[in-house]
């Protein structure tokens, strides 16, 4: 190896060392904020390096929330293909998928309320994330309520209509509270509300059951 070579090894991690200073760092300021010779900092390198292995900040950008999703989206996948294989009908399925998306949005609902209020600022990244999302977990999940409704296990109707109420009872009430914390607009009452129903799982998981239920076909209704 020529003396001045820097070894293979090193070059491969570099890349995972700054995803990994810049998620940090977007987790406390979102995406906005990050610049390029924070991270570079953060991460032990220098700047010719972050553009040797990314370009610009964009590229970089848009690597990081693939980063970070890609394998949330295949845990979704497994658990779903695992219990497609144990569990025969579609609620099952739809019931995995569902808690996966809870799982998700109570662990990450401070990065996932920044990557929104940085798409919704303008930055191209985050924006064109999001706009691809729709053949990701969105796609799962209308898969799996196409399922259910295919088994007789629920109420016939547009899956996207069932998608917005299944969405609006998980995912809506964590990103509102994580919107509103902290600005001190919100009255006691609602803040307690908010801490004790819509950010702890037992609680989501009761109003999943609920929706659940009521979307059940009833003898002699139609479907």
């Amino acid at each position: 190896m020529p003396q001045n070579a820097v070894p293979a090894s090193s070059r491969s991690a570099t890349p995972e060392r700054l995803l990994q200073a810049g998620l940090a760092r977007a987790r406390q300021e979102g995406l906005r904020h990050l610049t390029v010779r924070a991270i570079a900092q953060d991460a032990g390198v220098n700047l010719g390096s972050f553009v040797y292995h990314f370009g610009s900040r964009d590229a970089f950008i848009a690597q990081l929330i693939e980063h970070w999703y890609a394998p949330l989206l295949a845990r979704a996948q497994q658990r779903i293909q695992q219990t497609a294989a144990a569990a025969p009908g579609g609620e099952p399925i739809l019931l995995v998928a569902l808690l996966d998306v809870v799982d998700i949005v109570l662990a990450e609902r401070q990065f996932i309320g920044q990557l929104v209020a940085d798409a919704a600022a303008g930055e191209a990244p985050a924006r064109a994330f999001l706009r691809s999302c729709g053949d990701r977990h969105p796609a799962l999940l209308l898969q799996a309520i196409g399922l259910a409704q295919a088994s007789g296990q629920l109420r016939d109707g547009d899956p996207r209509h069932l998608l917005l109420m299944f969405m609006s009872i998980i995912g809506l009430p964590v990103l509102l509270f994580e919107s509103l914390s902290g600005r001190d607009i919100l009255p006691l009452t609602l803040v307690d509300a908010f801490e004790a129903f819509a950010l702890q799982r037992p609680h989501i998981e009761q109003r999943l059951s609920w929706l659940l239920e009521g979307l059940r076909p009833t003898s002699g209704a139609p479907r």
